[in-house]
């Protein structure tokens, strides 16, 4: 866990970096500490939407295993935004499934479309710890104040 504060042209930003253990008993845990995070800065404005959108990306993150068994997340608010990233070892874009009525999955996505002023992700690689690279990406959405 790190947590870095820094200005950039538009003002103070505070980035908040954790890597979470891929098991479902850190959902909760994130959830809480994430809620934490949001009060301490003054920031409880973002609550409901952001830990929302930031539970759908962690929860389809932790899914896929990685190399070292973490989910790395970076939480960035700034003046303008609060802008959550969540890391997976997937190189797959996310995408929007059209469930079913009955169907207990499949929501997610739409839940961030709808909720998030922006959301998209960036492919990138990672270092796999045994000299070489596997592709993943960073999902992320953004919400404005």
């Amino acid at each position: 866990m790190t947590t870095t504060e820094a200005e950039n042209g538009e003002g103070p930003v505070v980035c908040k970096e954790w890597g979470w253990t891929q098991v479902a008993a850190c959902v909760p845990l994130s959830r809480k500490v994430f809620r934490k995070w949001l009060s301490k800065l003054d920031a409880s404005h973002f609550e409901e939407d952001a830990t929302l959108c930031f539970m759908e990306l962690f929860t389809n993150a932790i899914r896929i295993p990685s190399p070292d068994a973490l989910t790395e997340t970076r939480w960035i608010l700034s003046e303008e935004k609060l802008r959550i990233e969540v890391k997976d070892y997937s190189s797959d874009a996310p995408w929007a499934s059209d469930p079913g009525p009955d169907s207990e999955h499949g929501r997610g996505l739409i839940l961030v479309h709808l909720l998030a002023d922006k959301w998209g992700y960036d492919h990138c690689t990672f270092f796999d710890g045994k000299d070489s690279f596997i592709p993943g990406k960073w999902v992320w959405f953004e919400l404005y104040k």
